[in-house]
């Protein structure tokens, strides 16, 4: 019988430390790193970079001593429902990244309007039509395709971003810089532009579960008279490549509502992109 009293004071234990652990504000974080790094890697392996042995890699927020973003970058295959949105076949990868969580909170900055990193992402976007040569993002005058990539923009926040917790019908208009530059991100010439965006916040009040809470955990509680994705200012930054040997477009990105943040992200992580292929 002692071993029996051995058992159970071992199982009460692990059974009263899971409890705790659920119910602490640690808990939403360590579920987000295990869901999303799963689901990370199985879109990985469903994109079509992958068929063709291309690796592109951005830091997360492990490789900083900041308390910034995630500790990851997330891969989705989007192609299928782009090509939906586009009506035309296209291969669309799409990787993304946002603020670090608050362990307090239990939730990522990404709602905390006081935070420099609200309503912020950054991540890449690699794309090529599947029954076409033309080029993405390109105009035959091998200037950015304005349009082509703000249909990219607004298929990834409106349709998956804001969707995914709970807002139908987001605000979202882009006022391009012309302020061409050519920046060099891992030996591949990228042109780089600016936007100002005006786009909806992301904190908002709970009101039930959604999909997108695994990742970025639960909006939290905020004093005062607050609105539900209150408009604000954003600011926006592109950078173009073409690899004409591939045929894929790659687009880096960032989008933030604090201009610090914007040019914190791009040298701390943008400018460190690798994009490789074996072989």
């Amino acid at each position: 019988m002692i071993w029996f009293k051995q058992w159970m004071k071992s199982v009460l234990f692990i059974v009263t430390l899971t409890l705790l652990l659920i119910n602490s504000s640690i808990f939403p974080i360590l579920k987000s790193c295990v869901d999303m790094f799963v689901y990370s890697q199985m879109h990985e392996r469903e994109s079509f970079l992958y068929e063709e042995e291309i690796q592109l890699q951005l830091q997360g927020g492990l490789a900083t001593w900041e308390k910034d973003y995630f500790p990851f970058v997330i891969a989705f295959d989007a192609s299928k429902a782009f090509s939906r949105y586009m009506g035309e076949p296209i291969d669309l990868t799409i990787y993304y990244n946002f603020g670090a969580f608050d362990l307090r909170q239990g939730a990522s900055s990404l709602y905390n309007q006081n935070s420099p990193f609200y309503s912020t992402f950054y991540g890449a976007y690699a794309i090529r039509y599947k029954d076409s040569e033309e080029i993405y993002g390109l105009r035959t005058d091998q200037k950015p395709d304005i349009e082509a990539i703000t249909k990219i923009t607004d298929f990834d926040l409106k349709h998956l971003v804001y969707s995914s917790i709970g807002h139908i019908e987001p605000e979202l208009e882009y006022k391009i810089e012309n302020n061409e530059e050519v920046m060099v991100i891992d030996g591949r010439e990228f042109i780089v532009f600016d936007a100002t965006i005006q786009m909806d916040g992301m904190w908002h009040e709970y009101e039930r579960d959604y999909t997108a809470y695994i990742q970025y955990g639960k909006p939290p509680i905020q004093l005062g008279d607050k609105e539900s994705f209150e408009a604000i200012e954003g600011f926006g930054r592109i950078y173009l490549h073409y690899d004409d040997i591939e045929g894929i477009s790659y687009f880096f990105y960032i989008i933030t509502a604090d201009k610090e943040t914007l040019q914190y992200t791009e040298e701390a992580f943008i400018a460190k992109a690798k994009i490789t292929k074996k072989h």
